[in-house]
């Protein structure tokens, strides 16, 4: 159980082979292993697609009831952290440039039952991921398709039962649970583009990964463009001191999980000794400057109040279409600037805005889905 795989021998198996100063060296074809197809703009998009994902779309609004403004250090300071952990990743994917992430590694550094160990615990990993994310896109399809065709019901519009199917477990005392079928599609449809190959799958990742970053930057131009981001929401910048913003980072650290997914592959990435460090990252430095960016965006145009848990950047836009800064502080604000029947309308494009933002995070979603299910 404890015996160890040995580099050369890992490397033999994925096609490539060991020169005399010890590096690893790769044959693009791969030999028996994968083909090496991915170059560094595939990294980066993986890596910015796992991370940039679900969390961008929530997180702002909870992190800031922790830590105030000074939410955007906790992403800050988590990016940092994370970039310690890729940067000994970066090192084993250059030394074992071969797929298998952390089970591989493990495997060679320390033998089978570490390596077992480790594979399972990032089969669930993955697999838990998966499946949170893709009932958060069940939720925002639902939604969204709620909202386009005006049909808000109480009973969600006819379409509760696709995410909500209530099922009951007989050994589980009887508890009712619920079932999301709707999750289910997202789930096929990215197994299906996986199992195309990985340079199609990376063209799909790269697509979606793209539509999300330019919703992410319409938030920021919208702000910028229509002169809603006032400093008064910035300030204090952090009211509750240093701890804030230490409890902000643990609570925002989920949005980073996921980085370590861009080492799976390690063998279908070209020349991985050079652009698998580069790509691990320089993926996570981008992801840091647009949680960074967007919560400032997002802060700065509401009260944190106002933004809430759930959806803190169309909350953002509907308040400023709908109330002035200072109608956003009235104790009823909440009932006041969040109705998107509001009349009369202070910024009509941030009132669309908020809708295109709803249709954002599908991207988003899906992206995070798709690099669980990869990983």
């Amino acid at each position: 159980m404890m015996r160890r795989k040995s580099l050369v021998r890992s490397l033999e198996e994925s096609g490539g082979h060991e020169n005399g100063d010890g590096d690893a060296e790769n044959n693009k074809s791969g030999g028996g292993g994968l083909v090496r197809s991915l170059n560094l703009s595939d990294v980066l998009f993986y890596g910015v697609g796992c991370s940039v994902g679900a969390g961008i779309y929530c997180l702002v609004g909870l992190g800031a009831e922790i830590a105030g403004p000074g939410i955007a250090l906790s992403f800050l300071s988590c990016g940092i952290a994370c970039i310690f952990t890729a940067l000994s990743y970066a090192e084993f994917a250059a030394r074992i440039p071969v797929t298998g992430s952390a089970y591989t590694y493990a495997y060679v550094a320390f033998g089978e039952f570490w390596a077992w160990l480790v594979g399972w615990n990032l089969t669930l990993g993955y697999a838990f991921s998966a499946a949170v994310v893709a009932r958060s896109w069940a939720e925002y399809l639902a939604n969204f398709i709620r909202g386009l065709f005006g049909d808000h019901g109480p009973d969600g519009g006819g379409l509760i039962w696709l995410t909500r199917m209530p099922i009951r477990v007989p050994f589980l005392m009887g508890e009712e649970f619920t079932c999301s079928p709707l999750s289910t599609v997202i789930i096929g449809l990215c197994t299906l583009v996986l199992v195309t190959g990985a340079k199609e799958s990376s063209r799909f990742n790269n697509a979606m990964t793209v539509l999300n970053l330019s919703i992410l930057g319409f938030v920021i131009i919208s702000g910028i463009g229509t002169n809603t981001i006032d400093s008064a929401n910035l300030t204090p910048f952090i009211p509750h001191g240093i701890q804030g913003v230490s409890q902000g980072a643990g609570f925002v650290f989920f949005a980073f999980i996921g980085f370590d997914m861009v080492a799976c592959l390690s063998e279908e990435v070209v020349n991985p000794e050079k652009n698998m460090p580069r790509g691990i990252v320089g993926s996570l430095i981008i992801s840091t400057a647009i949680y960074v960016s967007v919560s400032l965006a997002v802060i700065g145009m509401a009260p944190v109040a106002l933004l809430g848990g759930d959806v803190p950047i169309t909350n953002a836009l509907l308040a400023n279409a709908c109330c002035t800064h200072e109608q956003q502080l009235a104790d009823d604000a909440a009932g006041q600037c969040l109705i998107e029947s509001c009349a009369p309308l202070v910024h009509r494009v941030l009132l669309h805005g908020s809708h295109l933002i709803s249709f954002g995070a599908i991207f988003g979603l899906t992206t995070g889905t798709f690099t669980s299910l990869m990983g």
